[in-house]
């Protein structure tokens, strides 16, 4: 008698077919089988499932299609496994490097964060703070680079070969990005492994430990730039976002260190925007994508329009 499989209904034919595809090829799985399928939520690029599999939880990953045009899975794998050595990550069971498909522990009786954690719970942003600092001081070294600037112009390049359009006013943010690249090849910034796309979903706490999974943009990058997105994924106000700073450093700030949280942020928003519109060109949602890369738009112009850019790039001069 075989045992029911109990499988979330909204879950596709296509995708359960996958799963078991996969889970079927992995040693480490021979002499277990599914016994539930529940869909992960968060992440726009790829489709998240906790599987139970010979009564253990796991998290599968099924990678988004053409990822592997602006994604290194073989470095995600090398930089995912050294977060996971410090428990900084979950365990992985299963990468593959072709397809950038993967299958995680599943960190039991845990509490996946969003906003409203971060804005209304001052420790999550002091655990998170020390999380980045914890890795960011590692000594370890990623094997790939994340440069937010280069990684502006493969996607700039991409949608030209595509003949994209993109959102009005991008000349203006485009001489900005220039602006900063002469001011970070006159003052280079310090480079430290950095997880580079830090959403609130991303974080999870099971009261013994405080993880940051989803490692597949991880590089070698300005350390600033995680702390930057993670302040506009939790929508953080001026104050909190002090605060969250304040403890990343353990005292007071200098114009410097503000100055450089705000073009991180400016950096961060301007390239989800070009990315945004680069996954309309690849053939995603155009309604679910235009206004999402819309709104990190106008608030990457915002910083312009208000000045706010402009003093930070003097202050770090």
């Amino acid at each position: 008698m075989h045992e029911q499989v109990m499988i979330e209904p909204s879950i596709s034919k296509e995708h359960i077919g996958r799963i078991y595809k996969m889970i079927s090829k992995i040693p480490f799985f021979n002499e277990s089988r599914i016994s539930e399928i529940e869909i992960l939520p968060g992440g726009l690029t790829n489709n998240n499932y906790k599987v139970t599999i010979g009564g253990v939880t796991y998290a599968v990953r099924l990678a988004g299609a053409g990822t592997m045009e602006y994604l290194n899975r073989p470095a995600e794998k090398h930089n995912a496994q050294l977060m996971a050595d410090i428990q900084i990550s979950a365990p992985i069971i299963y990468y593959d490097e072709t397809t950038g498909n993967q299958v995680c522990k599943y960190i039991d009786d845990c509490k996946t964060l969003h906003i409203p954690d971060f804005k209304e719970e001052r420790q999550y942003l002091s655990m998170a703070a020390k999380v980045f600092k914890k890795y960011h001081d590692c000594q370890k070294e990623f094997i790939s680079v994340f440069n937010p600037l280069k990684e502006i112009d493969i996607y700039m390049k991409l949608l030209a070969e595509k003949n994209s359009e993109f959102y009005e006013g991008a000349e203006t943010m485009e001489k900005k990005i220039e602006e900063i690249k002469e001011l970070f090849k006159n003052n280079p910034p310090p480079q430290a492994p950095c997880h580079n796309d830090p959403l609130c979903e991303n974080w999870l706490d099971d009261k013994k430990n405080f993880y940051l999974i989803d490692w597949e943009y991880g590089g070698m990058n300005d350390p600033l730039f995680d702390l930057g997105a993670l302040a506009i994924e939790a929508e953080l106000t001026d104050e909190q976002e002090r605060f969250f700073l304040k403890e990343y450093y353990g005292g007071d700030l200098t114009d410097k260190q503000i100055g450089s949280l705000i073009i991180n942020k400016f950096l961060c928003d301007a390239l989800w925007s070009y990315w945004a519109v680069l996954q309309i060109a690849m053939g995603k949602s155009r309604e679910e994508y235009w206004p999402y890369g819309l709104n990190r738009f106008k608030r990457a112009y915002a910083l312009i329009h208000d000045g706010s850019l402009d003093r930070a790039i003097k202050a770090n001069q």
